[in-house]
């Protein structure tokens, strides 16, 4: 069956019967049923947009239906970013959008990670984008190493965001532009919006990092021992306990999520393109993220849009007090509480998911 998201019918006459619908709720029940009618018509014309796939069934989906729908729907390109390091990217524009959504992940994330969530929203009339950031992903790696996760400059980050907008998501018009960031991508989308003030409809932060869980260490003595290695020289190390990415990482004790499912399609996505693969970060790369929290949170109070922040109840990874206190700094940000939730809730079991994915979809529907 051909994919509906193109459907002019799916676009068009389901906003359409709302439209009646709302002018029939405001207008009277008695003088107006045949507007109920032809409400009832148009939504059993146009089909529901597709619930997002079980993730007991992804075993089976991900390599028939949905990576084969992000390989042939989207576009593959490459931009030169900061020092002229590549960075990869990938697009899939539509014809009569309401909406461009533009995903900046996390710390060790990659594109082909996201293939499940485009899929799960693929009937939403939303233009997608996203790319890697330098040193991971299929971007260009910054260190002989390639699996040290490590920047020279929180603000090279902002700047292929901003040059990442400007370039390749701004060549289409958009009625609409929205930023959905994740963990690291969270504070690399505040500090664009602070220095960018007008050019978003409104920004989705999912487990945004604006404070680090460094235990055992107390977070200042971190970043004092942070600083102090960097400082003499010692930035291009492994942060401690760190390491090149591990294969063999068991599925029960980590902080990322509760579905099983998704935390071996995600080690199986790597042994199918281990280029994307990516180790611990580095004294450098830490250095730089507390210089960049510390910006995002002390700019809160500048950002005038929709904000609305996604925080996992269980999440040991990013500090969700932090993430409180930014949100009430923010003149029009909301937070969205998950029970249970870890640190990646777009990667949840289906429980937490789909209740995230529904707030995802009401924020820019309503915005």
């Amino acid at each position: 069956m051909p994919e509906r998201n193109n459907s002019r019918y799916l676009r068009a006459c389901r906003p359409a019967a709302l439209l009646w619908e709302n002018r029939w709720r405001s207008s009277g029940f008695k003088s107006h049923v045949s507007l109920l009618g032809l409400v009832v018509f148009l939504l059993l014309l146009c089909p529901a947009p597709s619930a997002a796939v079980p993730e007991a069934q992804l075993p089976a989906v991900f390599d028939t239906t949905i990576l084969p729908f992000f390989t042939t729907q989207f576009k593959i390109g490459t931009m030169r970013g900061m020092g002229g390091v590549a960075i990869h990217y990938a697009k899939r524009e539509i014809s009569g959008e309401q909406a461009a959504l533009v995903i900046v992940d996390g710390r060790t994330e990659y594109t082909t990670k996201y293939a499940e969530l485009f899929y799960d929203l693929r009937d939403m009339p939303w233009s997608f984008y996203i790319y890697d950031h330098r040193g991971q992903g299929l971007s260009g790696r910054l260190l002989r190493d390639s699996q040290k996760g490590d920047v020279e400059r929180f603000s090279n980050y902002v700047a292929e965001l901003k040059e990442f907008i400007q370039t390749v998501v701004k060549k289409k018009p958009h009625k609409r532009l929205f930023i959905l960031a994740h963990s690291m991508g969270g504070t690399i989308a505040i500090i664009y919006s602070i220095e960018n003030p007008g050019m978003l409809s409104g920004m989705i932060l999912c487990s945004p990092m604006l404070q680090i869980n460094t235990a055992p260490y107390p977070n200042e003595l971190a970043r004092l021992l942070t600083t102090g290695i960097t400082d003499l020289g010692g930035g291009g190390f492994y942060v401690f306990g760190g390491g090149p990415y591990n294969p063999a990482k068991a599925f029960a004790g980590n902080d990322l999520t509760h579905s099983a499912a998704r935390f071996a399609l995600n080690k199986k996505i790597l042994r199918k393109f281990p280029a994307d693969e990516l180790g611990s970060p580095t004294f450098k790369w830490l250095y730089e993220s507390f210089e960049g929290m510390k910006k995002a949170n002390a700019g809160a109070g500048k950002l005038r849009m929709p904000i609305l922040v996604l925080e996992g109840g269980a999440d040991t990874v990013v500090g969700r007090k932090a993430e409180s206190d930014f949100c009430a700094q923010a003149p029009e940000c909301v937070v969205a509480r998950f029970p249970g939730g870890r640190h990646e809730l777009m990667m949840e079991k289906d429980s937490i998911r789909n209740l995230v994915l529904k707030r995802i979809k009401e924020f820019i529907t309503a915005h």
